[in-house]
């Protein structure tokens, strides 16, 4: 019998059928497996017509509430999941995909069967790591790490593949400036202070966004939180000491 989910769990699925009670979803991540969404599970809001909530082919990640074991069928829900988590359980989905979709690549240009490629590559690494997508994130950062758990013969392509196929994490930090200047010319001189704050960044990517009341959002985004937060306290002491030379005042505080 195929394998199924348990209730409670979120799964990610197509919608197949669209009818006025309700729809018929196919579990992405289970092969042969449907669901059941009614329509009181469809949307929190009132629905007049569901055509207009959902779509045949949308694909849509939603919480199980009940297994039928029996007809190999399941009774779902869209309401319970947040619009949050949804993206973050679709993200991952294709991520899944996109690294099994790698290893059957990896394993062709070896020239060897998908099970060889999986058995000496993905299985090795999934010890270690929570995903194959987070191993080949870490790839990306620390070679030696990863190839460790992976027989020299698959080194090269997987390096390759990697390299063409996967984006390496990016850590975000973010804090807020408060910047005045009693001078005529203030509007300049705050100007000036978030130049100097963005030329101090390196390594970094750094955006700044008016938030009112001469509050300033600092977004700093870094391969390495380390660095990430070394930017956001340098380009932070910038614009604090540019804003105090020209006898304004300035404060820092950092977020999350």
């Amino acid at each position: 019998m195929e394998k199924l989910p348990s209730a409670g769990d979120i799964v990610v699925c197509r919608i197949s059928k669209v009818l006025d009670y309700g729809v018929f979803v196919e579990l992405l991540e289970f092969s042969g497996v449907t669901g059941f969404v009614h329509i009181s599970q469809v949307s929190s809001s009132w629905i007049k017509n569901i055509r207009n909530f959902v779509k045949e082919n949308q694909v849509r990640a939603a919480q199980v509430t009940n297994v039928d074991v029996s007809k190999n069928q399941l009774d779902v829900s869209f309401t319970r999941v947040s619009a949050e988590k949804q993206r973050i359980k679709i993200e991952e989905f294709k991520q899944s995909k996109r690294s099994q979709k790698l290893i059957e690549l990896l394993a062709k240009q070896n020239g060897l069967a998908f099970d060889a490629a999986w058995g000496e590559v993905a299985v090795p690494l999934l010890e270690k790591y929570e995903t194959l997508y987070d191993a080949f994130q870490e790839l990306l950062l620390d070679k030696e790490t990863v190839f460790s758990l992976v027989p020299k013969k698959w080194q090269k392509s997987l390096e390759e593949l990697v390299g063409k196929n996967i984006e390496a994490p990016r850590k975000q930090v973010k804090g807020v400036l408060s910047l005045s200047s009693p001078s005529p010319t203030g509007v300049e001189v705050v100007k000036s202070a978030l130049l100097s704050a963005k030329k101090a960044a390196n390594n970094a990517d750094v955006e700044i966004f008016y938030a009112g009341g001469g509050r300033y959002v600092v977004k700093v985004t870094s391969f390495d939180y380390k660095v990430a937060d070394k930017v956001l306290r340098q380009t932070s002491e910038a614009a604090i000491e540019s804003i105090e030379t020209a006898g304004g005042k300035g404060n820092f505080e950092k977020l999350g």
